[in-house]
């Protein structure tokens, strides 16, 4: 891995690239698109996996959650120091290879066990992308500007999670019903080969793109993780309701892993109807959340209101809580869909304004750390107080039925103490956000 040099470029040069940036920003996009796509896959192979493999629907849940996360918080905080350190597209280029490499592996699984270290070897290389990603957008475009282009990148996530919905659904209906790829796979293992393969040649585009020069750098800390850790100790209650709001929105999300086997058990819908409406709801509510994201934001900023992100990402989880609450325990699969879109909805503006507002917060000599953190925090919770907990309730209430209800009581009792404890962080953030600002020009005049 190459040290990056672009540290010795001057301030400007960044926001020089712009177009390129735009490229970067769309290059990111489709890494964003395809590390959901795997991400969200085993969800999508539930019964194949309970019925081949035995099973439980904890066991499950600890691969739709756990199984991930354990690696991608892990690592998360050496990858955003080297963010920092050495050439970002290379270390972005590094973790999709392993991740498409691993999501490939698991079609040799034979039990629990080794799926579960394959799921492992993808939360280690998606852990890289993240911290790498929004430091590049950030550095390569004004703070004015930031708003769009990593809305855009965020909005890869929506994206991702409908083309594996959408697109997923119907084709590991298709393989279940097809002769096998290879002689004696089953319909999962050919989905895992099939989704994983084609995504190495993503590594190799990203070292196409142009490092832009890191900018917002103050005088305020050193570019080690000790101090960005301090750093953020040092502003707790504004990094604190950031982290709450954006771990309640993950933790939210990933009940969506349970999506499939909802409708399967509650309404009698195969994988492909509940791919479709599913990605349907990811193509419509994930756009138009992030759209209204920005739009908020921006009128916030405009407003001269430091806090405009944080504002929105709370006013997403107010959204999103009622829908995904409810929907489960709907009296038929339409009404279903609708608390879906509304709760899909409502997450996409928490999503998109996460990371807007942690370039608000962040120098950036400690971007890539602080993101890190930032990931390693929001995953840890929202992947471990997600799926597994579901899948505990339904083992204990001793009927797959009862899979609804495990899903509302798990999004109540997430949601009301964050919106509460988000709330009460809001003048600690625009005191911070204040503080960066003025730093920032500080250092720019000075």
């Amino acid at each position: 891995m190459l040290a990056d040099d672009s540290l010795a470029q001057p301030v400007e040069t960044a926001f020089r690239l712009r177009r390129g940036g735009w490229y970067l920003v769309s290059l990111l996009m489709i890494v964003q698109i395809v590390s959901y796509i795997d991400r969200f896959l085993p969800s999508l192979l539930v019964p194949g996996l309970k019925a081949d493999l035995h099973l439980t629907d904890f066991q499950v849940g600890l691969l739709l959650g756990p199984a991930f996360a354990i690696f991608y918080v892990a690592v998360g905080l050496p990858f955003g120091w080297a963010a920092d350190r050495f050439s970002r597209r290379g270390v972005a280029a590094f973790g999709i290879a392993v991740w498409c490499a691993m999501t490939a592996a698991a079609s040799l699984a034979s039990s629990f066990l080794p799926l579960f270290a394959a799921r492992l070897g993808v939360g280690f290389g998606e852990a890289a992308v993240a911290p790498c990603a929004v430091s590049l957008i950030g550095d390569a475009f004004p703070p004015a500007r930031r708003a769009k282009p990593i809305s855009l990148y965020m909005a890869g996530s929506f994206v991702g999670a409908g083309s594996a919905f959408l697109f997923g659904g119907p084709l590991v209906q298709a393989i279940q019903h097809a002769p096998p790829f290879f002689s004696g796979m089953r319909p999962w293992q050919t989905a895992f080969l099939v989704v994983g393969a084609p995504g190495l040649l993503l590594s190799l585009l990203m070292l196409t793109i142009r490092e832009p020069a890191r900018v917002d750098v103050t005088s305020k800390v050193a570019a080690s993780m000790a101090e960005a850790l301090r750093y953020i100790k040092q502003r707790w209650r504004a990094f604190g309701a950031l982290f709450v709001a954006s771990a309640c929105s993950v933790t939210l999300g990933a009940l969506s892993f349970w999506n499939v086997a909802l409708f399967q058990r509650t309404w009698g819908w195969n994988v492909g109807q509940v791919g479709m409406a599913t990605g349907l709801m990811f193509f419509t509510a994930g756009p138009l959340g992030a759209v209204a994201s920005v739009w908020l934001s921006r009128r916030g900023i405009a407003q001269g209101r430091p806090d405009a992100t944080l504002r929105t990402l709370l006013f997403g989880l107010l959204v999103a809580a009622p829908g995904l609450a409810l929907f489960p325990l709907a009296p038929s699969a339409p009404i279903a869909l609708i608390g879906m879109f509304v709760g899909f909805l409502g997450n996409s503006i928490t999503t998109t304004a996460g990371p807007m507002s942690l370039t608000l917060l962040a120098p950036g000599q400690i971007r890539g750390k602080a993101t890190s953190i930032y990931y390693l925090v929001i995953s840890l919770v929202g992947q471990f107080l997600g799926p597994p907990p579901v899948g505990w309730m339904v083992d204990r209430f001793g009927h797959p039925a009862a899979l609804g209800y495990a899903m509302s009581i798990e999004t109540v009792a997430v949601s009301i103490p964050a919106i509460l404890l988000v709330g009460l962080g809001l003048p600690a953030f625009r005191r911070a956000a204040e503080e960066l600002e003025l730093a920032r020009m500080g250092a720019a005049f000075g």
